[in-house]
């Protein structure tokens, strides 16, 4: 599988989430901007850059882990039990997970409109303005011409 190039969105996608993430401690979010200044202007290298947003984001495992999106070829943040991260309910799941949703952002390697319509509709479940028998009837709409995507995501949606 080729990798994903990055745009400006994917990076301004992952602020956001950092943004809502420490919403409440802005001095976090305003840290993390001056550390990735410091990064690209190469006042600081990747290893350090990695222990750094560890720090930062501590207590936040998907913000620390999404940072792998961004890092060089050859270096990759894990997380360990010492780093005093609360663990996912259930660590299978989650990078089940995060696999599958990576699977359908390379499947539409030209058009990002239907991973962010996947998107969107999980945001309205998550925050209750969904039903789940609507979630399972947008998401059939959206992945049609994929069933084997549909036929995937069913397995993370509770019974109807």
């Amino acid at each position: 599988m080729v990798a994903q190039k990055l745009t400006t969105s994917d990076a301004l996608e992952y602020l956001k989430n950092v943004k809502d993430k420490v919403q409440d401690k802005r001095e976090i979010y305003d840290e993390f901007l001056v550390l990735m200044k410091d990064f690209q202007a190469q006042r600081i290298d990747t290893s350090d850059v990695i222990s750094k947003v560890k720090v930062l984001f501590k207590g936040h495992p998907d913000l620390i882990l999404g940072f792998n999106t961004f890092l060089p070829k050859g270096f990759e943040i894990t997380l360990l039990p010492e780093d005093d991260q609360p663990p996912p309910k259930n660590i299978f799941e989650f990078w089940e997970a995060i696999s599958f949703v990576t699977k359908i952002k390379a499947r539409f390697p030209q058009d990002d409109r239907p991973f962010k319509s996947f998107l969107d509709v999980l945001n309205c479940y998550r925050n209750e303005n969904k039903s789940i028998t609507k979630v399972y009837e947008e998401v059939a709409i959206l992945f049609r011409d994929h069933p084997d995507l549909f036929d995937e995501f069913t397995h993370f949606l509770p019974q109807i």
